[in-house]
This record gives structure tokens, C-alpha cells and sequence, in this order.
């Protein structure tokens, strides 16, 4: 059966990234799963295998043919300024050779039906987004963005820019291989932000959904902000 979907993820091998392959593993939709890694690591970070209870190193995922990932592994300092992980998107966006392509940081899981619910969302469309539930690094919920995963079309919108996460788009592969210079150039903290405006200039209108489908850790320092805007 033809893969409709790729979903890009850059990572250092946090822990979480477990988290975030099983939610995929349980999803409807078959998928190719790109798994990026640059020369920094997180080795300090384990995590139990709820299956086995057996604690495993997120870096043996590198090797680990059992699970459904296909792991791209680019050396050579591919970090670029403080845009984490935009260089190595950039590649997925290259790589990928379905109808369709969507992000997943290694911070963010999936609820249950996710992708197909995006994909279902994106027909007769150049992309589509929906929103995401955050969450801090102690498991409490923060509450529903709606600031940073909406656009500009929606007016709960609580800031003055435009921008939705990488995590929450979907679209098609074309535009991701023609955006993917966006990801490659930049060297600030805005990549999704970059690739949003390229999308809603060259791309058509998104389909849009109000459902918060996607979960994101927020990092320690962004706390206070998702305090004051998410919507519990």
C-alpha cells in the first residue's frame, strides 16, 4: 500500500522521542517516519519501555530496525545559529517523496487518529493545520493554544504575528521541497513562522480545524508566555 504521509523529525534524542514514536505506531494511516540527527546527543536522557519495562537509550533508535523509523544520520555540525533542527528539516523536506508531509518535533505526540484526521483535512487543499494542547516538562497541562497555532484567519487569535507550529501543518510535498531553502537559511528561532507565510502566499487557503490533536512539551523558558495564552 502506497504511504500517503512523511512526518520530519529532527532530534538530539530527548526521551520524549519514545513518547512520540509510539503515538505513531498507534496511528491508522501508514507513514514513513524520518528520524534526523546532527552530532549533538542528549545521552543523559532514558526512558522505560512500558512493553518490556526495560530502560532504553533514545540512540539506539539510530539502530533499531524493529521500530518503523528510518533514521538519517548527517554529521558536520548542522546546527545553525539558534535555529535548532531547521537544517536537518530542510533535508526531510528533500527526502520525502509522498503526496504529503507534516513535522513532528521530539517534544510532541499524537492523540489517536490524528493523521488521519489531517490528511482527511487537506483534501482538495495545498495544506491544512489544526491546533496543539501544551504541556510543561512536569506533565502539567497548560492548556489549548490558540495564539500560536491559528493563523491569521481566526480571531481568538491573542498576538500580533501569524505563525503556526511546525508540528500542527500538514501539505503538499511540493511546497515543502520549494520552502525547504526557508528552513535551510534561516539562522533565528522562526523557521515555522518563515514557512507559514510562504504557505499562506504561494499555497491557497488552508483547510483549518479548531481541534487541538497534537500535545507539545514547551521548553522551561516559553512557560510564562503559554501560561498567559493558552485557553484551559
Amino acid at each position: 500500500m502506497a504511504k500517503p504521509l512523511t512526518i520530519i523529525t529532527p532530534t538530539t534524542g530527548k526521551d520524549s522521542l519514545y513518547r512520540l514514536i509510539e503515538s505513531l505506531e498507534a496511528q491508522s494511516v501508514p507513514h514513513v517516519h524520518l528520524l534526523l540527527w546532527d552530532d549533538k546527543r542528549e545521552c543523559d536522557f532514558f526512558y522505560p519501555d512500558p512493553k518490556t519495562f526495560k530502560v532504553k537509550n533514545p540512540m539506539d533508535l539510530e539502530q533499531d530496525g524493529s521500530r518503523s523509523v528510518n533514521s538519517i544520520v548527517v554529521k558536520g555540525g548542522m546546527v545553525q545559529g539558534v535555529a535548532a533542527g531547521s537544517s536537518l528539516r530542510s533535508v526531510g523536506l528533500m527526502i520525502a517523496s509522498t503526496p504529503y508531509v507534516t513535522f513532528a518535533d521530539d517534544d510532541v505526540w499524537f492523540e489517536e487518529g490524528h493523521l488521519k484526521k489531517m490528511l482527511d483535512l487537506v483534501k482538495g487543499k495545498n495544506w491544512a493545520y489544526c491546533r496543539r494542547k501544551v504541556w510543561t516538562s512536569k506533565g502539567e497541562l497548560l492548556g489549548v493554544d490558540n495564539f500560536e497555532s491559528v493563523g491569521a484567519s481566526d480571531a481568538e487569535r491573542k498576538v500580533p504575528y501569524e505563525m503556526v507550529d511546525n508540528s500542527c501543518m500538514i501539505f503538499d510535498r511540493r511546497y515543502g521541497s520549494s520552502g525547504a531553502v526557508l528552513y535551510r537559511e534561516t539562522n533565528e528561532y522562526n523557521d515555522d513562522r518563515l514557512f507559514y507565510a510562504f504557505l499562506k502566499k504561494n499555497a491557497g487557503e488552508p483547510s483549518i480545524t479548531k481541534e487541538a490533536t497534537v500535545n507539545q512539551v514547551c521548553p522551561s523558558k516559553l512557560e510564562g508566555m503559554f501560561r498567559k495564552f493558552c485557553d484551559r
